[in-house]
């Protein structure tokens, strides 16, 4: 993977994720629009793109917009104030490996907590 990404649990249990400043909006995509639902409509629409059945595709979440094309897909925060850049270009392999990674994360995080409560 190109970016350094980190994705962890803070001290309340919610899952968070750290990206590098470049694409800074992969956090918001994660955190306000795919949440621990899974990025399974996202990575389909990627998918459809990457396999070259369609040459764009767009999705409108809670907070963010992704332009997927086969290269580059961009992201644009819906919300964003004047002074804030309102969007940031990724590469459309590069975020569906990370999308990969949040939903393996939040997979494994589920297992824990049910193994937790079980334990109980």
């Amino acid at each position: 993977m190109k970016y350094n990404v980190q994705i962890y649990e803070d001290n309340q249990g919610i899952l968070m994720i750290n990206v590098p400043d470049e694409i800074f909006l992969v956090m918001d995509l994660l955190l306000s629009d795919v949440q621990e639902d899974g990025s399974k409509l996202w990575l389909g629409l990627i998918d459809k793109v990457l396999s070259m059945q369609s040459s764009y595709e767009e999705l409108t979440g809670n907070a963010c917009t992704i332009e997927i094309k086969y290269d580059v897909t961009k992201i644009v925060n819906e919300y964003a104030e004047e002074n804030q850049k309102a969007y940031c270009l990724i590469e459309t392999a590069e975020l569906k490996q990370i999308l990969l990674m949040w939903d393996d994360t939040v997979r494994i995080n589920m297992q824990n907590r049910q193994m937790n409560i079980f334990a109980n």
